[in-house]
C-alpha cells in the first residue's frame, strides 16, 4: 500500500511540474475514498473474527451437549418409563414459558417537589407515633403489676401497761405522765389502780384544781355521781374559772347535782364564766332562745377558750329550729374539745332526726369511745346501722351492750330481728351454713320467736322495697299477716309497695285496712290522702 500511495504522489508531482497545476481536489477526495475503503476492510474482518468466535463457542456447546447427552440417554435407560414422560413434558412446559425479551423504553424522571416530599414524611412520622403507642398499650399488660405495701392501722406502736407505768415511776411529780397512767387504768376499767393513781397525785397537789377534776372525772365514768360533784365543787373552790370543770357541768346532762355546783361556783364569782353558764342554761329551759344565743356570744368573747358556750349556743338553734346552724355548733364544740361527750351526742341526735343514720351511728360511736358505761348511746348506735339496713354493724354493737346491760328489754327485741334479717340473705345469696348460724344465734338472744319475728318480717319488707324488689317485699308483709293477722304496720307497709307497683286500688285497699285495726295510724291516713289527690 505504501508503494502505491508513493507511486501516485511522485506521478502527481511529475504533472504539476510539467502543467504547473496542483490537483489538490481530486487529490483530497481520493484520499479520502482510499481511508473509506480501508476502515469498511477493517469492519469485515472484525466481524468475519466474531463470526468465527461464536461459531467455535458453538461447537465447543453442542459436543458438551452431546456428551451429556449421551450420559442422560444411559441414565434414562435405567430409569423407568414413567420419569422420562414427566421429564419431557418439564422441558415442554419450559420451552413454552421462556421468557420473551422486551426492549426497554425510556421511562421520563417524575419531579417531585420538596412540599410534597415533606407531607409524605409527616405522614410517616405519625404512622409511626401511633404505631408505637399502640405497641406500648399492648405491651403495658404484659408488665408484672407492682405489689403495694399495705400500710395497717394496728402498725402504729402501742404501749402496754408497763411502759406507763415506767413513765409514771420515772417522774413521780409530773402529774401530766400520772392522768396519762390513770386514763389508761380507766379505758382497760381497772378503776383500783386508777383511784390510787389520783388519789396520790391528790396528796401530793392538794392545791391543784387539775387534781380534784382527775378524780371527779373518774368517779363520773364510774357512775357515783355524788364523788364527782363533790371534787367537781373543791376544783372551782380552787379556781372558779376551772374550763374543763365548768365545760363538763355546763354540757352536761341536766341534773340537780350538776346545777347546784353552776350556782354555788356563780354565786362565789358573779363575773365568771359559771354565773354566765347558769343564766345561758336558764334562759334555754325557759324557751328564750334568742337572748340565750346573745349571752352566748358575749360570754365566748370574754373566754373565748370555753367550749361550754358554744354547746349552749347549739343547743339554743335546736330549740328554735335552726337545725344547720345548730350542727356546726356542735362540730365547733368537738373541735374545741374532742372530749366533749355532750356535745358528740346532740350531734348524733340531730343526724338521727334528720334521717342520716351512718353518720348518726358514727356520732354515738364517739360517746361510747369516750364512756364505755353509756347504756343509752350504746342502744342508739345499734339503733342507727339498723335503720341504715346496716345488719352486722348492728348486731356487733347491741353485743356490746348486752355485757353491760344483759336484759336491756329493746335489744331483746331487736337483736333477734337483724340476726334474722341476716340469715334471710345469707339463704337468698347462698350462703346457707352463714345464715344457719345467724338464725341459731338469733334464738340464742331470745327463743320466743313470736316477739321478735313479725317485726323482723316488717323490716324486711321495707328494705326489699327500698331496693325495689317488690315481690319479695309482698311476700315479706304477707308472712307478717299469717303471724299477726291484727298487725296495722304490716297492711300500712304493703299498701306503700303497692303503690310503688303501680296497684294504686289494692294499695288503697291496704291502708283502709290498716286504719280499721289501728284508727290512730297517722302514715296510712297520710298516704290515703294522697291517693285521693292523685
Amino acid at each position: 500500500m505504501r508503494i502505491k500511495f508513493f507511486h501516485l504522489i511522485t506521478r502527481l508531482l511529475l504533472l504539476a511540474f510539467l502543467t504547473g497545476v496542483f490537483p489538490i481536489q481530486s487529490l483530497l477526495l481520493h484520499a479520502q475514498t482510499e481511508e473509506q475503503d480501508q476502515k469498511k476492510k477493517k469492519k469485515r474482518k472484525k466481524k468475519s473474527s466474531k463470526k468465527k468466535k461464536s461459531s467455535s463457542k458453538k461447537k465447543k456447546k453442542s459436543s458438551k451437549k452431546k456428551k451429556k447427552k449421551k450420559r442422560s440417554s444411559k441414565k434414562k435407560k435405567r430409569s423407568k418409563k414413567k420419569q422420562s414422560s414427566k421429564k419431557k413434558k418439564s422441558v415442554a412446559k419450559s420451552k413454552r414459558s421462556a421468557p420473551i425479551k422486551v426492549s426497554a423504553t425510556p421511562v421520563p424522571k417524575k419531579e417531585v417537589s420538596i412540599m410534597q416530599l415533606t407531607g409524605e414524611l409527616f405522614n410517616y412520622t405519625n404512622k409511626l407515633n401511633t404505631s408505637r403507642d399502640r405497641l406500648a398499650r399492648a405491651t403495658r399488660y404484659l408488665a408484672f403489676p407492682k405489689k403495694k405495701e399495705v400500710v395497717r392501722i394496728e402498725s402504729r406502736a402501742k404501749f402496754s401497761t408497763q411502759d406507763y407505768e415506767a413513765a409514771a415511776q420515772k417522774a413521780p411529780f409530773d402529774i401530766r405522765a400520772q392522768r396519762q397512767l390513770g386514763m389508761h387504768y380507766e379505758q382497760i376499767h381497772d378503776w383500783e389502780n386508777a383511784k390510787d393513781v389520783y388519789m396520790r397525785v391528790l396528796t401530793k397537789n392538794p392545791l391543784n384544781p387539775d387534781a380534784h377534776f382527775y378524780l371527779g372525772n373518774m368517779y363520773k365514768n364510774m357512775g357515783e355521781n355524788k364523788k364527782a360533784r363533790d371534787s367537781y365543787e373543791e376544783a372551782l373552790a380552787l379556781d372558779p374559772s376551772h374550763r374543763a370543770t365548768l365545760d363538763i357541768l355546763a354540757t352536761g346532762r341536766e341534773t340537780s347535782d350538776n346545777t347546784s355546783v353552776l350556782e354555788q361556783s356563780a354565786a362565789k364569782n358573779p363575773d365568771g364564766p359559771a354565773q354566765k353558764l347558769t343564766l345561758i342554761k336558764q334562759k334555754i329551759n325557759s324557751g328564750d332562745y334568742e337572748d340565750a344565743i346573745k349571752l352566748a356570744v358575749l360570754a365566748l368573747e370574754q373566754f373565748s377558750d370555753h367550749g361550754g358556750f358554744v354547746y349552749l349556743q347549739g343547743r339554743a338553734y335546736v330549740g328554735m329550729g335552726e337545725i344547720d346552724r345548730a350542727k356546726s355548733s356542735f362540730q365547733r364544740a368537738i373541735k374545741m374539745d374532742p372530749r366533749n361527750e355532750n356535745a358528740h351526742l346532740s350531734l348524733g341526735n340531730l343526724y338521727f332526726n334528720q334521717g342520716k343514720y351512718v353518720y348518726a351511728a358514727l356520732a354515738f360511736s364517739d360517746v361510747v369511745y369516750l364512756n364505755n358505761y353509756d347504756v343509752d348511746a350504746r342502744y342508739m348506735q345499734g339503733l342507727s346501722y339498723f335503720n341504715a339496713n346496716e345488719w352486722g354493724r348492728a348486731t356487733s354493737a347491741w353485743e356490746d351492750l348486752l355485757h353491760y346491760s344483759p336484759q336491756h328489754p329493746l335489744v331483746k327485741i331487736l337483736l333477734p330481728q337483724a340476726y334474722y334479717i341476716l340469715a334471710v340473705e345469707y339463704n337468698r345469696l347462698g350462703e346457707s351454713t352463714l345464715g344457719r348460724t345467724s338464725f341459731s344465734k338469733a334464738l340464742s338472744v331470745n327463743n320466743h320467736s313470736y316477739s321478735w319475728l313479725p317485726g323482723a318480717m316488717r323490716s324486711l319488707g321495707k328494705y326489699y322495697r327500698e331496693k325495689g324488689m317488690h315481690k319479695e317485699s309482698l311476700s315479706a308483709y304477707q308472712e307478717v299477716v299469717e303471724l299477726k293477722p291484727m298487725d296495722a304496720e304490716a297492711y300500712t307497709g304493703m299498701g306503700i309497695t303497692y303503690w310503688k307497683m303501680n296497684e294504686h286500688q289494692l294499695a288503697k285497699a291496704a291502708w283502709q285496712r290498716s286504719l280499721e285495726l289501728n284508727p290512730d295510724s297517722n302514715e296510712a291516713r297520710g298516704w290515703l290522702m294522697i291517693a285521693h289527690q292523685g
